[in-house]
């Protein structure tokens, strides 16, 4: 990853989770060739939300995957979408797209949020099996309401970017506390946070679990850095002495976007990312985006 990958991601996620007027004209939707949407209803049946859903995985490949999505509400006389939290999904996934659409599985996702709602997003473990263009069907409730069924495209790569699931973890000599004179040159949160003792390399040769978290608290376009930091620090008060626990800041230069090597050693599109590694050092689980306690918490009990 350069600085110009990190760049992109940061406008592709800032426009996913905080400028909701943007998706609604350029977010991923059902393009040529993909199942189509609800758009260009005239008006919708009482009862029902007319809805736009946005994929904002950025590193979806062949394999598990831990799969995204927000959802926005278009109501009729406004021009500024919302996002619908809490809604009942059911998402049908469709592989190929096109000339005609084949289902391939389906998913019942969870909400997810950190800290605000309005920034969560609908989460469910799917497996991929062939690179290329796919799409997801999305339909169910909100309160008392229906959603109008929406299909949207989104992209498999034959491989991440970032390290699979079953691989082993980049063994990264991320700068610890002992290596920079001033805590804060390698932690932008308003207070430092206590996991900088161990670079991921020493903390995997410990033959202990590992949590890893890559963030930039005090740079975060997403706004969702430090409260996901929040949660992994939850986390490290708990486990604190059956797991081992890092973070790794993006930015060496925040002015100049440069991120630190173990960032581009671990092939980040976007941040914060969350990974698990289990005591062989090998990738058990990772986390893109907000991941709060509640899922964290059992991906590391199957860990310690």
């Amino acid at each position: 990853m350069n600085t110009a990958a990190l760049s992109r991601f940061g406008r592709r996620r800032a426009a996913t989770l905080l400028l909701a007027p943007a998706l609604a004209a350029c977010g991923p939707g059902a393009g040529p060739g993909a199942p189509s949407g609800a758009q260009g209803r005239a008006a919708d049946p009482p009862g029902t939300m007319r809805v736009q859903p946005v994929v904002p995985s950025t590193d979806l490949s062949v394999g598990r995957n831990r799969f995204s999505l927000g959802v926005l509400q278009i109501a009729r006389g406004t021009t500024t979408p919302v996002p619908v939290p809490d809604a009942r999904l059911a998402l049908k996934f469709y592989y190929p797209i096109e000339p005609q659409p084949v289902a391939r599985g389906e998913a019942a996702p969870d909400f997810r949020f950190v800290d605000d709602k309005q920034k969560g997003l609908y989460v469910a473990q799917v497996q991929f099996d062939q690179p290329g263009d796919w799409g997801v069907e999305v339909s169910g409730t909100a309160g008392d309401q229906t959603l109008t069924t929406t299909r949207v495209r989104f992209t498999v790569k034959p491989k991440s970017d970032t390290p699979a699931i079953g691989a082993p973890a980049p063994r990264s000599h991320n700068l610890t506390r002992f290596d920079v004179d001033d805590i804060r040159k390698i932690d932008s949160g308003a207070t430092p946070n206590d996991m900088h003792d161990l670079s991921i390399a020493a903390a995997i040769e410990q033959g202990k679990p590992l949590v890893v978290i890559f963030s930039s608290p005090g740079f975060c376009v997403t706004q969702t850095c430090a409260p996901q930091l929040g949660e992994i620090q939850r986390l490290k008060a708990k486990y604190g002495q059956q797991a081992n626990f890092v973070h790794v800041e993006i930015f060496k230069d925040p002015m100049s976007r440069t991120p630190y090597e173990a960032v581009t050693e671990w092939g980040l599109p976007s941040e914060p990312w969350t990974f698990m590694v289990d005591r062989q050092g090998n990738v058990a689980e990772k986390f893109e985006g907000p991941a709060p306690y509640t899922e964290l918490e059992p991906a590391l009990q199957k860990l310690v």
